[in-house]
């Protein structure tokens, strides 16, 4: 429920509003830079818009909110792609819009990171929202407001704040170590098979990223983190060999693109503020958003910290 989420609560009040003006059909645009949270409220959003007991919150419990939380609701779908979500697949969407809804009270249609989306498929994904059906929702998530100005001026804008470790009844090192992901750490909250403060090789980060893409499991992404903090922690005692086998057990694993960026952000705000070197390091992390070839600038970034 609304109330259940302890952060943001100007958003939460005014999508409350959104909701008892009961629209036709709407865009929203949900930013804030942090994409678990982002898809959170997305979701929490939907449920509200189709709850079957609708009464200033959404009930959680009626067959309508508990499947747009497993995601097997017929009138709720989610489009992601760390790559950008491409034109084909807004295309399909475009045919799927044109059918009638057949389970809930709206179709929802939920697009994550709409700013690494191309050209072609930003202008495609206009054309979609401009005349929206009656009885349909699009809400659009991204990280940043670095979206398509038209798309942007079409959409309702929400900014969705990261949580404090406050917020999220963590301490500072615990918030620290998920990088203030919210998700992870309710998670991590839950599980008792996960200790934050054993230690994990940097040499093994090859196997604890091998098992993440795997299972998916928390506790293997928190390998991942112990290994990056370990080799921030020896890398003064390496040399550019092994700096560079590092980058390429990163880069030659089956990480996507944008989870390889997330690494890459993980690591710089693991250095010293004091570092002389960090300047040049933010401008490497900035150079990620462009298509550079990502091995060649991770042993650039290894070997300059």
């Amino acid at each position: 429920m609304f109330k259940d989420i302890k952060s943001n609560d100007e958003a939460k009040e005014f999508l409350q509003k959104e909701l008892r003006l009961n629209r036709e059909a709407g865009t929203y645009i949900f930013y804030g830079g942090d994409r678990g949270l982002l898809k959170l409220f997305a979701k929490t959003f939907a449920k509200g818009l189709n709850c079957d007991v609708y009464d200033d919150d959404f009930c959680g419990e009626c067959e309508s909110c508990k499947r747009i939380e497993s995601e097997t609701q017929g009138d709720f779908e989610i489009l992601e792609d760390l790559s950008g979500i491409k034109i084909e697949a807004i295309r399909e969407l475009l045919y799927k819009n044109s059918v009638t809804s057949y389970e809930g009270k709206n179709k929802i249609y939920v697009l994550r990171d709409i700013e690494l989306m191309r050209k072609e498929a930003s202008n495609a994904l206009l054309k979609l929202i401009e005349e929206p059906n009656e009885k349909t929702f699009f809400i659009l998530l991204a990280n940043s407001l670095n979206i398509l100005p038209t798309i942007k001026s079409r959409g309702i804008l929400v900014n969705i704040k990261i949580q404090s470790a406050e917020d999220l009844e963590v301490s500072e090192f615990e918030y620290n170590f998920f990088n203030g992901n919210a998700l992870d750490i309710e998670e991590y909250k839950k599980r008792e098979d996960i200790d934050l403060n054993s230690t994990f090789s940097y040499e093994e980060i090859g196997l604890a990223i091998n098992l993440w893409v795997e299972n998916r499991d928390l506790k293997d992404k928190v390998d991942i983190y112990k290994s990056l903090r370990d080799f921030i922690n020896v890398k003064d005692y390496l040399n550019s060999a092994e700096k560079i086998f590092f980058a390429e057990e990163i880069v030659n694993s089956n990480l996507q693109r944008e989870e390889i960026k997330i690494i890459f952000s993980y690591l710089v705000k693991l250095l010293n503020p004091k570092n002389k070197k960090l300047e040049e390091c933010l401008e490497l992390k900035g150079m990620t958003r462009s298509p550079v070839n990502l091995k060649n600038l991770l042993i650039t970034f290894f070997n300059k910290i």
